[in-house]
């Protein structure tokens, strides 16, 4: 091989190199764990009930691993028609909310910094299972939006439902 090849072999492995990273994201750009139309309804929530950005971290992954059918989106309440009040609607957009405001005050009122103590409360039978999937979801959440609560922080406002 005479020189020029040699350099030319070389700068091309080279912006191969480069664009792995980039082959890598490409492929592996599927849908969002958690799609922008629930983000928004989770800020939301979060912000009336006044928790942390570590508790929304929180609060999205519990969605994502519970991922219910309406009614059951953040599965509070145990099965459907149990008579829990978080199961009064059956829609898509007043079910979220309400099971979105039910996780909310749990997270609110019971979590302290530790994931594997909060399952133990809101995943008793499974808590250990539960604990671990949850934090591996807050870390990949994480990873997927940089660090950084997608969308913006909406305002306070109050949520009615008939």
């Amino acid at each position: 091989m005479d020189i020029k090849s040699t350099a030319l072999a070389a700068a091309l492995a080279l912006a191969a190199a480069a664009c792995l990273p980039l082959r890598a994201a490409a492929a592996s750009a599927k849908a969002p764990l958690i799609p922008a139309r629930e983000w928004a309804m989770i800020r939301q929530v979060a912000v009336n009930y006044d928790l942390t950005e570590e508790q929304t971290w929180l609060l999205a992954a519990i969605r994502r691993h519970e991922n219910g059918r309406p009614g059951l989106e953040f599965g509070i309440g145990g099965p459907m028609n149990s008579g829990h009040a978080a199961h009064r609607y059956r829609d898509g957009t007043k079910s979220f909310y309400v099971q979105a405001m039910w996780a909310a005050g749990t997270v609110r009122n019971h979590y302290r910094g530790d994931i594997a103590a909060f399952g133990r409360r809101y995943n008793p039978p499974g808590a250990a299972k539960w604990s671990a999937g949850v934090s591996s979801l807050v870390s990949r959440l994480k990873a997927e939006n940089s660090c950084r609560l997608p969308g913006k922080k909406p305002a306070k406002r109050r949520l009615e439902f008939p």
